[in-house]
């Protein structure tokens, strides 16, 4: 349940002990503020949506915070308190020239979202200094996990893990943040989140290695859903069967939809 801001307490409280009672998940927005974001840990919601808004963590939030069962989505791409991931990557980038989002979106949109960029001195992006507070966090068993905020479809997650290493989180660190990390903070561990038997056959194969650069994490070779394998430049079912993608609108007449195109999704919590 995502529980957008209600302004008093105990509203929230409520929402809390009835999603409790329920077995249900509350992730609430964290709102960009501090005192808000402090009782929602202290009144035990699933975790805090958004990044707390301050520069260092000190110990006594990060104590607070490792005696609960709270986790983090720090949501790196809309981080409060300046210019945060979405732009950094949208201006250290060529976005419209991915070989995979060139396949999959509207030239037009892509070059008008991307083409005219702007830059602002390294030192003031704030997505790196969220992540290096967050891992305080984490180093103290809290799960803190990717959000993609729905920025950039196909890239948002991966922008995500990139600014947690901007931040000083080692590629495997980041890696498990958009993986094992937000399957185990949402409680769906035993289906998802990491390769083991028994699991849903769900997985990314890559050409290229991101825990040596983590920056290879969009190096997408091929995609396996439900067990049914899929080239990511065309999104046809491969291997598993012939499963052809229908034609996108801007391709001209004739199919009718997205096919598999619509069924990768990425490990985020955080679905503003």
């Amino acid at each position: 349940m995502k529980n957008y801001n209600q302004p008093r307490r105990e509203q929230r409280q409520m929402v809390v002990a009835a999603a409790q009672a329920e077995g249900l998940e509350v992730v609430p927005e964290g709102g960009s503020l501090f005192t808000m974001d402090v009782s929602l840990i202290q009144d035990g919601n699933s975790t805090v949506e958004h990044n707390i808004p301050l520069e260092h963590f000190y110990d006594d939030l990060v104590s607070l915070w490792a005696q609960s069962k709270t986790n983090y989505t720090p949501t790196l791409v809309v981080t409060y308190g300046g210019p945060a991931g979405d732009p950094y990557w949208r201006a250290h980038s060529e976005v419209w020239k991915h070989p995979l989002l060139v396949k999959h979106v509207p030239p037009a949109q892509l070059e008008a979202q991307n083409v005219r960029r702007e830059i602002g001195p390294e030192e003031v992006y704030v997505d790196a200094e969220s992540a290096r507070e967050a891992k305080k966090l984490a180093d103290r068993g809290v799960q803190v996990s990717i959000g993609a905020h729905g920025q950039q479809a196909g890239l948002g997650p991966h922008w995500e893990m990139w600014s947690f290493v901007r931040g000083g989180w080692s590629p495997i660190e980041a890696l498990r943040a958009g993986t094992i990390m937000p399957a185990t903070s949402l409680g769906y561990q035993k289906d998802v989140g990491s390769l083991e038997v028994g699991k849903l056959a769900d997985l990314v194969v890559l050409d290229a290695d991101p825990t040596v650069d983590i920056r290879n994490s969009d190096k997408v070779y091929r995609v396996m859903l439900g067990g049914r394998l899929y080239d990511p430049t065309t999104m046809d079912e491969v291997v598993t069967g012939t499963r052809k993608r229908g034609t996108y609108w801007w391709e001209g007449t004739g199919g009718g939809g997205y096919g598999a195109a619509q069924t990768v999704g990425n490990g985020s919590t955080d679905g503003d």
